[in-house]
């Protein structure tokens, strides 16, 4: 007897692939977006590997679901989500289980079958899709599946589904121009005014922040300044009340310390950085995660700095103080080789250097950029202070300048 190649490797009738390339979004996911004018295409490829059936009706089914499963403690819990546990023994304890899904898309499209081998397919995707993750008490993800029917005496059903991985991206391109928010304070016999980056892309490396400030010499110094990223991981979820947040998951990464120079002066801008934990280590066992939204997580980041002092003649208590930044990647594709004509009077900032204080030339209004910015000649402007561009920050304002005086 003979054995082929074809006899012991049958092809299963319908096969459905999708192309490799990440689906993503730039900009929330929010119908207020204008980047969700830009529509995000799906595209993939089924193929029909047995001629002899006739298919009459080819469906794509695409869908998102999200989820939530914790045991959140009574006491963070709203008055009716409690009584509504009453029934429960759980509910004479600490924590409550909450547990929901919910569905975020469902789309069909209609194939025609025109007896091909294969057929190639764009999905058109909503723009307001979440991105794609999963927790350890959430998730959100999506599937697109294919349904082929033929009808007859002998008709036949086949159904092949496959993951889709949403991605979403708050920086369109390394040459993207991201605005800095001004803060400033006083306490006392220190005043201070900060820059903080409305965004950073883990592609740099580090974050870094300008700090000026004037102290009164004569009764406290400024000893040191420590610097690190925390990142919250908050759940939340709606009822007839409203919604509720749960209290954030906060995670620490390690702070760097910078030391001012012996001799500076107010006029002096500091320059304040820390890297960005990308790959996981014995000291850093956890990596740094990008922004993110959904129904019931959400991802934010913030930037800490404590500031300790030298005092002879009083006590001088560490200031601390904390500013929200969004921490987002680049969507694929895409290079962050940042190039500085090296010509230019301007001081650059590199992303390895040690030094960590520079003092700028002053420059006129009127002087032309003297820096090449990155990525060509067109170089597009995100404005970071659109509400579709910025976060929610209940505890910071959302104005370009805010004054935070610590108590």
């Amino acid at each position: 007897m003979k054995f082929t190649h074809e006899s012991n490797t049958k092809l299963p009738p319908v096969v459905l692939e999708v192309d490799s390339k990440p689906v993503f979004y730039i900009g929330p996911a929010t119908r207020d977006n204008p980047m969700s004018q830009i529509r995000t295409k799906l595209l993939g490829n089924v193929y029909f590997n047995d001629s002899k059936i006739k298919w009459t009706r080819i469906t794509l089914h695409f869908t998102g679901k999200a989820g939530l499963n914790i045991h959140a403690p009574s006491s963070s819990l709203p008055s009716d989500v409690v009584n509504s546990q009453s029934d429960l023994q759980e509910s004479s304890s600490a924590t409550t289980h909450l547990e929901t899904t919910v569905t975020l898309c469902d789309v069909e499209k209609e194939l025609i079958f025109t007896h091909e081998k294969v057929i190639d397919f764009g999905f058109y995707l909503p723009p307001y899709l979440p991105p794609s993750i999963r927790t350890k008490h959430a998730f959100v993800e999506y599937s697109l599946s294919v349904v082929c029917s033929s009808s007859g005496a002998f008709s036949k059903k086949q159904k092949v589904e496959k993951p889709v991985t949403v991605c979403r991206h708050y920086l369109p391109s390394p040459s993207s121009l991201i605005p800095s928010v001004e803060y400033h304070g006083v306490r006392e016999w220190f005043e201070w005014s900060a820059e903080v980056p409305k965004a950073t892309a883990i592609e740099a490396g580090e974050i870094v922040m300008a700090l000026r400030w004037s102290v009164e010499k004569e009764l406290v110094e400024v000893d040191r300044v420590e610097f690190c990223i925390e990142e919250l991981e908050t759940y939340r979820f709606s009822t007839k009340a409203g919604v509720h947040n749960l209290p954030p998951m906060v995670t620490q990464f390690p702070s760097t310390v910078y030391h001012p120079p012996t001799f500076s002066n107010s006029s002096e801008t500091h320059f304040i950085r820390t890297p960005i934990p990308l790959v996981a280590t014995k000291r850093v066992p956890k990596t740094i995660r990008t922004h993110h939204f959904d129904p019931f997580l959400e991802i934010s980041h913030r930037v800490k700095l404590q500031i300790h002092f030298i005092a002879s003649t009083t006590t001088a208590h560490p200031l601390e103080l904390e500013f929200p930044i969004i921490i987002t990647d680049f969507p694929p594709n895409t290079t962050a080789d940042y190039f500085v004509d090296p010509l230019s009077p301007v001081q650059s900032v590199s992303t390895i250097s040690d030094s960590s204080m520079i003092s700028l030339p002053p420059t006129s209004a009127s002087a032309p950029p003297t820096t090449i910015q990155p990525g060509g000649d067109e170089v597009p402007c995100v404005d970071l202070d659109l509400p579709e561009y910025t976060p929610r920050y209940e505890s910071v304002a959302t104005t370009s300048s805010t004054t935070v005086v610590p108590p």
